[in-house]
């Protein structure tokens, strides 16, 4: 398969968040990974090289309502098979295993039954998660249908083609992940699966939907100085 992307949502209120997000992406990830931020309104500063922004459009013409219309459009104008999805407040905080997320992104190339492949601890700690052999020195876990947030939108590889299937119009995000579950539970055709050496580590910056409330106690302390040195925190220390 071609080289992994990362596609990062975004809205117009969130923008800032993506000067702390790229920092941090380029430091623990890599400043030669492939990064889409999909939003609306184009930020007005300067993302790393390694960053291009798509705009769906008018963001009135997508409020949080119709979340998944807006993935929806962004997705069938994209040729990727498999792809990792993130958003914008959610900063990684330590070195990813790239060696791993590769490991599992050909994984999912050649399983094509697999929707998602969670790239952190979040279905590791789902009530019935339950071993599921390897993937080179992975250890694997399947996240049973009927889990809690068997549909959770945490960071991992998706796979398209199953992903639109299972999206609806007129959802938020957290429509797809408490609706999604159950409309994805009843679909025996995927399968869930992630791993006990979660790659990828990070906080949710920004949490219940508050684009102005900050949580930076699981940042290096490093790193909170010097997002504050290059005035990266300002949009909502200054509030």
């Amino acid at each position: 398969m071609p080289d992994l992307r990362v596609f990062v949502t975004t809205s117009n209120s969130y923008l800032p968040a993506l000067r702390p997000f790229s920092y941090l992406f380029n430091k623990y990830w890599g400043s030669d990974a492939q990064v889409v931020v999909v939003g609306f309104d184009a930020p007005q500063f300067d993302l790393p090289d390694n960053f291009t922004f798509y705009s769906i459009g008018n963001q009135d013409d997508y409020p949080v309502s119709k979340w998944s219309d807006a993935l929806i459009k962004f997705l069938n104008d994209v040729p990727d098979e498999v792809f990792c999805l993130l958003l914008e407040d959610y900063w990684l905080i330590r070195p990813v295993n790239r060696e791993a997320v590769k490991m599992l992104y050909d994984y999912m190339g050649q399983f094509r039954y697999v929707i998602k492949t969670d790239l952190c601890a979040d279905r590791l700690y789902a009530h019935g998660s339950k071993d599921y052999g390897h993937c080179g020195y992975l250890d694997l876990i399947i996240s049973m249908p009927g889990s809690p947030y068997h549909m959770s939108l945490w960071p991992g590889l998706w796979s398209k083609e199953h992903l639109l299937r299972t999206l609806i119009p007129n959802e938020t995000p957290w429509d797809i992940e408490l609706i999604g579950t159950t409309r994805l539970s009843h679909d025996q055709s995927v399968i869930v699966i992630g791993t006990h050496n979660y790659p990828v580590r990070i906080t949710s910056a920004l949490r219940g939907g508050e684009h102005s409330k900050l949580l930076l106690s699981e940042l290096e302390d490093g790193d909170v100085r010097e997002l504050r040195k290059l005035g990266f925190l300002e949009h909502w220390e200054s509030e």
